[in-house]
């Protein structure tokens, strides 16, 4: 997910975007009341818990799983709210962050926590750094458009940032996060970024996706994307025994058959067949977007 305001590449930021929420699909799930509103929480299978940013454009969800001897926090948001008490009022276990990729909207509050894992890639390891509020991808994330919640009391909008933080297990393709009675299989998916990962949960038959696929435009033009490992990924998603993904954006657990849906079409741009687009530019890219019932697809226009 991102937020370009460019209006040839139909990915403005709509005015009043937040009236369509919430989202139907979300009816399916229990809904948890907490003590932190920024979240929305809910429970999608026993002991596993969607974190949903639903007051920012993003639509950032976080995944709390627990198993039974510790949880895992998978992404820690946007850093605008405090995961950190949300995570303690809903489990007293320890509890590891398991990041996804390292971009701010994953990572946001990943300094409020001890133990930290990440995918062990250069590109990871230069954004442990944080981000400042001069930083490109900041600009007006918690204002104007881009928020509807009222942001806590301690978020200053001209002085926000997210911390440095400390990566305490540099995860690697095939290594597994023991919770006890769960554990988490990491199956590195670069395409998004090159640190991406998928995070398979056998039990519930679960893949947590991160930002390489979720139910919306999915975008494969910026600079640290790249199609033909898009493209591998994908094949690496649809060969992985579950039955339901689990994006970190907008919508969660999306069946199957739409992961493989979306190998499809990327395939079929990639070998020019996929018919009518759109153009445009975003971030000073030129983009074509290809539209399908379910999610679009938005590519480099070479």
């Amino acid at each position: 997910m991102a937020y370009s305001k460019n209006t040839d590449a139909g990915l403005i930021v709509p005015k009043k975007w937040y009236e369509s929420l919430p989202r139907p699909s979300w009816n399916r799930f229990e809904k948890v009341e907490t003590s932190q509103p920024w979240f929305s929480v809910y429970e999608t299978t026993p002991e596993t818990y969607a974190l949903y940013e639903d007051g920012q454009f993003e639509e950032v969800i976080s995944y709390l799983v627990i198993g039974e001897d510790a949880a895992a926090l998978i992404d820690t948001g946007n850093g605008i709210g405090d995961i950190k008490a949300l995570v303690e009022e809903l489990t007293d276990l320890p509890t590891i962050v398991v990041n996804t990729h390292a971009h701010l909207d994953h990572t946001g509050g990943n300094s409020q926590f001890e133990e930290i894992a990440l995918y062990d890639h250069p590109w990871a390891r230069e954004r442990t750094k944080g981000r400042p509020k001069e930083g490109i991808d900041v600009g007006n994330y918690v204002s104007g458009e881009m928020v509807w919640k009222p942001i806590p009391r301690d978020v200053d909008p001209k002085t926000w940032h997210t911390d440095p933080f400390n990566v305490t297990r540099w995860m690697k393709e095939g290594d597994k996060i023991d919770l006890g009675g769960k554990q988490l299989e990491v199956i590195h998916t670069p395409g998004h970024t090159p640190d991406s990962v998928c995070l398979l949960e056998s039990r519930e038959r679960l893949l947590f996706t991160g930002d390489i696929f979720y139910p919306a435009p999915i975008y494969i033009y910026s600079p640290d994307s790249d199609m033909n490992e898009f493209i591998s990924s994908f094949r690496k998603m649809v060969k992985a025994d579950y039955d339901y993904a689990m994006p970190a954006h907008n919508e969660t657990m999306v069946e199957k058959k739409v992961v493989e849906d979306v190998l499809n079409a990327i395939e079929t741009i990639k070998a020019g067949k996929a018919g009518a687009y759109k153009t445009g530019v975003a971030n000073g890219i030129k983009v074509r977007r290809f539209d399908y019932p379910r999610f679009a697809l938005i590519v480099r226009d070479e």
